[in-house]
């Protein structure tokens, strides 16, 4: 491994999940944009892992097993700034005739849009562990999906009336009959 060869490798045709490419996020207190990659082809799985990503099965929440059908992904990041301190910069994000995709399209990137992705891939040692290691560099999105959020709400009707719904009665203040807990 040693000998690997700084790299740019393509991925192409994959779904592109969870994009934080518009600013950097901190989930382990490193700074970092962030992309996931899917794929149900196993071939296509095998691949990327024959060429060093860190792939995964996804598994359900609450069962805990594989989904059906099985999907493989690669969580891919790039780190917000450089070891010296220095900005690193965001990943480039493009459409799908290559022009800059605006900042308010890669806010609202969603899950299941498809596009390619180019990664750097160099070899790495620190600290007794060493490898291969991949920064997220450019995406194209081929088939844009928008983020549209969570479920929305409707308005409720006779809000100031006796006929409210129970989960709008009013909370007591009056200590509970029982001291169990209902939980």
């Amino acid at each position: 491994m040693q000998n690997f060869q700084p790299r740019n490798y393509r991925i192409d045709n994959v779904e592109l999940n969870y994009a934080k490419l518009d600013a950097p996020v901190s989930p382990f207190g490193t700074p970092q944009y962030e992309l996931q990659i899917a794929t149900t082809d196993k071939t296509v799985a095998d691949e990327w892992k024959a060429n060093h990503l860190p792939v995964k099965l996804d598994i359900d929440r609450e069962t805990k097993k594989p989904k059906v059908p099985e999907k493989y992904i690669v969580s891919l990041k790039r780190k917000a700034l450089k070891a010296d301190g220095s900005d690193n910069g965001a990943p480039d994000v493009v459409e799908a005739d290559a022009t800059p995709m605006s900042a308010s399209r890669i806010k609202k990137l969603g899950n299941g849009s498809i596009g390619n992705v180019f990664i750097y891939q160099m070899y790495y040692e620190v600290a007794g562990r060493s490898g291969i290691s991949s920064s997220l560099t450019s995406i194209q999105v081929a088939k844009y999906d928008e983020y549209k959020g969570s479920a929305t709400f409707e308005p409720i009707a006779n809000l100031d009336s006796d006929s409210a719904p129970a989960a709008f009665a009013p909370i007591s203040n009056e200590p509970a009959a029982s001291t169990a807990n209902p939980f």
